[in-house]
């Protein structure tokens, strides 16, 4: 799951782009920003002024991403993503969850912040991790097929690491099945 962020920030992010990144997000995001040649703005923990903004301030890069934690592994409240997601709408920003700690807890059969607010399709990049409440290890990317397909190209982790063993990749689909 950790690197997960860092594979998919390392490999969609160029100098033109910026990332906007909640000043409490996981290290694994704040890692993979590091990554990144991007331009990086910070706003205060959940704090939608302060997203605003940022927004505003930086609309002159190619490409902008928000990316939030769906629920605060520190603190444990969850981000107000109905409010994140109008605001990069108006905003005309690529939204990013990670759901490491909502996968397994929150919205229908544990399918994470974004459904928990049914803002399904609204959440451009949803990641999170199959080693908590899955009980195994791994990350995963939800998104568009194109984006998949260009991570498994371009995403170094995913590139230049081993496969799971099949006792893993089972292990995980038998504990999403239960």
């Amino acid at each position: 799951g950790f690197t997960t962020n860092q594979g998919v920030l390392s490999a969609i992010l160029t100098q033109e782009d910026v990332v906007i990144s909640d000043e409490l997000n996981h290290a694994s995001i704040i890692d993979g920003i590091r990554l990144t040649k991007a331009t990086r703005r910070v706003y205060k923990h959940v704090d939608m002024n302060s997203l605003e903004d940022v927004l505003k301030e930086t609309q002159s890069y190619r490409k902008r991403l928000v990316v939030t934690d769906g629920v605060f592994s520190m603190d444990g409240n969850i981000a107000p993503l109905p409010e994140i997601v109008e605001l990069a709408e108006k905003y005309d920003a690529l939204i990013m969850v990670d759901d490491a700690h909502a996968s397994g807890v929150l919205g229908q059969n544990g399918r994470g912040t974004v459904n928990h607010f049914g803002l399904d399709g609204r959440v451009h990049i949803q990641v999170g991790t199959l080693s908590k409440a899955i009980g195994v290890l791994g990350g995963y990317v939800a998104s568009s097929r194109t984006l998949v397909d260009y991570l498994i190209h371009k995403g170094r982790p995913f590139l230049f690491s081993t496969s799971h063993p099949p006792a893993v990749t089972m292990a995980n689909i038998e504990a999403i099945d239960v």
